[in-house]
């Protein structure tokens, strides 16, 4: 098979990538965009956009440009690479695959987040779920034709900077039930918001909701099947995100090895720590072919879909750990300061696998998915 990207992909992984590159230029300038009042730099958001990064996560029949499972894991590879903390999860993919899922997409908030103009993030897990798509606590019920939503979402990515939120909520039936959900569209001004830094350094927050009034986007089993779809979408994207950053960590770590020196000569001279790169190497190059089998597969039939999705979820949690683990160990104290860039990526590579499932949970999900 043929794995070569095309043309028109090549073009946009090589602008990202620039464009990326020039705007995290190291770890410092990073952390000038984390002290930032919303975690992240509007301007560069904006920028992204005026470029057609965020184009690259939707697709043309939504007013993108992109929106394949090729272009999410080229994009957020890169993603990965620079350790870009802008709300390309939250807002650019996660909110816009709910918004386009629809029986009648929300064509004119898709073509506002694409701009740059509108920020969204999708409210989903809750302190008692344990990334189920179907186990949701919180209630929405229908008064005088109008929804009032009642509960609290836990662990919302850049929720404090949205503008608006999309939050699942129980219409009927008992929390883990499959039928009896529905998926809202809420002001982010009537939430109440408890945002806090994480220990990678990106923005999460805790919302808690009372009486307010949500848009319904849908229900049923198509809200059920829209966050399956959004979830996988995710856990896809944040593999993608691994890829890169475990590359970067094999990198990183290569070259220390290369000049740091031990009895008169390089410590990547002693054959027990070439074992132990070349070890990282093939682990770091099964995670890559799992992605790709993943995104290759992505707009197939969704059982198809989200079984590869685990599977390369799976292998990104157990793998990610030993690629942080063995970057540390093999720089000694230095990979521990904050000024080595380093720590930050192994930071990042470990709350990946918490995030959208962690890898036990991928691989229930994998035996199950391939029981059908």
């Amino acid at each position: 098979m043929d794995f070569s990207l095309s043309e028109e992909r090549k073009m946009l992984q090589e602008t990202v990538g620039r464009f990326f590159e020039n705007n995290y230029k190291d770890i410092k300038k990073r952390g000038e965009y984390l002290k930032m009042t919303d975690g992240f730099s509007r301007e560069f958001w904006k920028e992204s956009s005026n470029l057609g990064v965020i184009n690259g996560l939707v697709s043309p029949a939504f007013g993108g440009l992109g929106g394949s499972g090729e272009d999410i894991c080229i994009i957020f590879e890169l993603v990965g690479k620079s350790l870009c903390i802008e709300p390309f999860l939250s807002s650019g993919l996660l909110s816009s695959t709910i918004l386009s899922s629809l029986n009648n997409p929300k064509t004119d908030l898709i073509n506002q987040i694409i701009e740059g103009k509108l920020l969204m993030s999708f409210a989903h897990m809750e302190m008692n779920n344990r990334y189920e798509d179907h186990f949701i606590e919180t209630k929405a019920k229908l008064e005088k034709e109008t929804w009032k939503l009642n509960g609290s979402k836990s662990f919302v990515i850049n929720g404090d900077s949205a503008d608006k939120v999309i939050i699942s909520a129980r219409i009927e039936g008992k929390v883990n039930d499959k039928k009896g959900i529905g998926l809202f569209l809420v002001d982010n001004n009537n939430i109440n918001n408890r945002p806090y830094n994480t220990i990678d350094g990106y923005r999460s927050t805790e919302m808690s909701f009372e009486n307010i009034n949500g848009e319904l986007l849908c229900k049923d089993n198509q809200a059920l099947k829209c966050i399956i779809k959004t979830n996988s979408a995710g856990a896809l994207a944040l593999s993608a995100e691994a890829v890169g950053i475990m590359q970067v960590c094999f990198d990183l770590t290569l070259d220390y090895l290369k000049t740091r020196k031990q009895f008169g000569k390089s410590i990547g001279a002693f054959q027990s720590i070439q074992h132990r790169m070349v070890d990282m190497m093939l682990e770091i190059e099964q995670v890559r072919s799992a992605v790709m089998l993943a995104s290759s597969t992505f707009e197939s039939n969704p059982t198809i879909r989200d079984k590869n999705v685990s599977a390369a979820k799976n292998l990104v949690g157990r793998v990610g750990k030993l690629i942080a683990e063995e970057s540390i160990q093999l720089h000694g104290g230095i990979a521990m300061t904050w000024e080595y860039s380093v720590a930050h990526y192994a930071k990042r590579l470990i709350m990946i696998d918490h995030l959208m499932g962690d890898a036990d949970y991928h691989r229930d999900r994998f035996k199950l998915l391939s029981s059908i």
